[in-house]
């Protein structure tokens, strides 16, 4: 396996002319878990359909385990896992045809695997998929795109509709699948807490751009929210080195930045003559701070 099964190289990608994706690069490690944020319409799905050969960046490249996922041959794609966020097609199907038809195309299909893993969360193989509730038809779609147990496995929403105990299930399925085979997964999800407990890096798309890309803990490390005040010479208009986001009054500047990135608040604080308060930042915080327009 390539040392880095998923890369995107300097990527874009519109829709009628609105851009989408913009000048994108994330190289993912093998065996890693890769949480994949951003609000609605940042660009992580139309990020995950590149990955999955379902449409083409309009410039720069992406790839899976060194090819291009557009033109993989059946064996390469056999390899490759994905779980869309609109769900599985022709809802008036069993769900006993639609695990048939996986064990069909995929050689490497783990019927074993598929019958624990539907006798786990209760789906009936007689059942029609309209039958199903939301959750357990998210469920079964991630059923299918485990069982070929794919060396790489791109998930769309995989915990939409589910509630939290299922939720917790499915991830402890996707850090087996990790243990069993060093499968490389990216997943996107609005849950954050989901990231925290199984995501080994994150990104944080906005606007079709991606804000940061690095491991979950020098990320909460380095990014600070420090407050400057009592400015001697006025509110100063440069930007802090290292900022996402500044917010300016008449008398202060809120800067959440990054605090290794050229001048410390220290040494900013000198140099602007003004006190500073410097706290740190959750997950979440973080989030909301690089997701802000």
């Amino acid at each position: 396996m390539s040392e880095t099964p998923i890369q995107i190289l300097n990527a874009s990608r519109s829709f009628d002319g609105v851009p989408v994706i913009r000048a994108m690069s994330v190289s993912i490690k093998a065996g890693s878990i890769y949480g994949f944020l951003g609000r609605n319409g940042s660009g992580k799905t139309t990020t995950i359909r590149m990955l999955a050969g379902l449409i083409r960046p309009d410039a720069g490249t992406v790839r899976i385990s060194g090819n291009d996922p557009f033109s993989i041959g059946a064996e390469e794609r056999q390899r490759l896992g994905y779980m869309s966020e609109r769900g599985l097609v022709n809802p008036l199907i069993r769900v006993k045809a639609v695990l048939r038809l996986g064990r069909d195309l995929y050689p490497s299909w783990n019927s074993e695997l598929v019958e624990a893993l539907v006798l786990k969360y209760g789906i009936s193989p007689q059942q029609r998929l309209t039958a199903l509730s939301q959750g357990n038809q998210r469920i079964l779609g991630f059923i299918m795109a485990i069982a070929p147990r794919p060396s790489v496995l791109l998930l769309d929403e995989p915990a939409a509709n589910l509630d939290v105990v299922a939720r917790r299930e499915v991830l402890d399925d996707i850090l087996e699948l990790i243990r069993d085979c060093g499968c490389t997964v990216l997943f996107s999800t609005h849950i954050l807490s989901d990231v925290e407990r199984v995501a080994d890096e994150i990104g944080i798309l906005a606007n079709g751009t991606l804000r940061v890309s690095e491991p979950l803990d020098s990320l909460k490390d380095s990014i600070r929210q420090v407050r400057f005040f009592g400015f001697k010479g006025g509110v100063p208009n440069a930007d802090a080195p290292g900022s996402f986001r500044t917010v300016r009054s008449k008398d202060e500047m809120t800067v959440t930045m990054r605090i290794n990135s050229g001048a410390t608040p220290e040494e900013l604080a000198s140099r602007w003559s003004c006190q500073l308060e410097s706290r740190a930042l959750n997950l979440e915080d973080i989030f909301v701070e690089l997701s802000r327009n």
